[in-house]
């Protein structure tokens, strides 16, 4: 692993427990095992550092989700295991984390949020594509029309201030989710949801 690696590594360690504002390069020179001098010989400062872990995360994020569409049997499969792995992402991100990102670096949070904009070749353009190809979902659905309410549903799943307070991950994805999904799948594909919802909720 290179010192550059490396000071990426302990700082999406510590940026991603703490929150970015709570920690100082002095931290990350102690995790990283090296002085704050090299570092800032690898970084010009804490927000081209920050930056830099931003996008090594896309990056890595985007690979995880390529793997997994490439390696489920289909569309439902790859959705069921993309949703087990943000839960585990899930517990190893403190809010704060996002906090700070939007707070601090709004520019940086603008792009983040770019980048799940609906349309040819987003995430759930291509989870639709590639369901109406398997022949899961229904193939008179509007791609455009449904990949555009999909982008507002996971918008609201993230501001669940409207929502009651007790609501959980899997009261959202039971009652909003998997209903929309149900509607525009053919009889292959509710067969499949049906499958993958009992073993969500066994």
């Amino acid at each position: 692993m290179t010192p550059y690696e490396r000071v990426i590594l302990k700082s999406i360690e510590l940026f991603t427990h703490f929150g970015i504002r709570m920690v100082t390069m002095d931290q990350i020179a102690e995790a990283a095992g090296m002085s704050k001098r090299t570092i800032y010989e690898l970084f010009k400062d804490k927000d081209t550092l920050v930056k830099e872990c931003i996008e090594v995360m896309y990056r890595e994020h985007a690979q995880q989700v390529q793997e997994i569409l490439s390696s489920a049997t289909n569309i439902i499969e790859a959705l069921y295991k993309l949703g087990q792995h943000g839960e585990k992402k899930k517990m190893t991100l403190n809010r704060l984390f996002f906090d700070d990102i939007r707070k601090l670096y709004p520019q940086l949070y603008d792009t983040m949020m770019q980048r799940t904009k609906p349309g040819v070749g987003s995430f759930s353009y291509r989870i639709l594509k590639q369901g109406i190809e398997e022949g899961i979902f229904r193939s008179d659905i509007n791609i455009e029309i449904v990949d555009t309410f999909m982008y507002v549903i996971m918008e609201t799943f993230h501001n669940k201030d409207m929502f009651p307070e007790d609501t959980s991950d899997n009261d959202f994805i039971k009652n909003i989710l998997v209903p929309y999904y149900l509607g525009i799948s053919t009889d292959t594909g509710k067969k499949l949801i049906e499958e993958h919802v009992r073993l969500l909720y066994s």
